[in-house]
């Protein structure tokens, strides 16, 4: 056979054909067997899918937050005994009196002048639930 003769060109183009299978069929072999880099790729995927759901989380606790916010202060009772200027001149709490916290432990919240009623107790539950999950998770790196 000559270099010209088209069978000896049709039987290059065929290892030519093979050798590109073999090669594509080696590289889905060694992906397969690469076990850290598939371990990486799905913590990856995980991490990612948590912290969307951390986000949506913490978007909801703060809208449900917002809504016992609103609640409660409706459900306060017009005539007070403080003014509001008074209520202005009382001092924050300190971390001490607000639970303890140190610089490790996030603030533990503070509930001012929830009413004695069912709704007030039910607003200031879902508050602190709301507070105790958002503010008391695990700290990331």
């Amino acid at each position: 056979m000559s270099r010209t003769d088209p069978r000896l060109a049709e039987l290059e183009r065929q290892i030519e054909q093979t050798r590109e299978a073999l090669g594509q069929t080696v590289e889905e072999l060694a992906a397969k067997v690469d076990v850290p880099s598939r371990a990486k790729a799905k913590a990856r995927e995980v991490t990612s899918r948590l912290r969307g759901a951390e986000t949506r989380t913490r978007e909801r606790a703060a809208e449900v937050a917002d809504q016992a916010r609103t609640r409660a202060s409706r459900a306060l009772p017009s005539s007070s005994s403080s003014s509001p200027s008074e209520a202005a001149r009382e001092p924050a709490p300190t971390p001490a009196a607000a639970g303890g916290a140190t610089r490790a432990d996030p603030p533990t919240p503070v509930l001012h002048r929830i009413p004695p009623t069912a709704a007030g107790a039910a607003a200031a539950a879902a508050t602190y639930a709301v507070l105790h999950a958002v503010f008391h998770t695990p700290h990331r790196p």
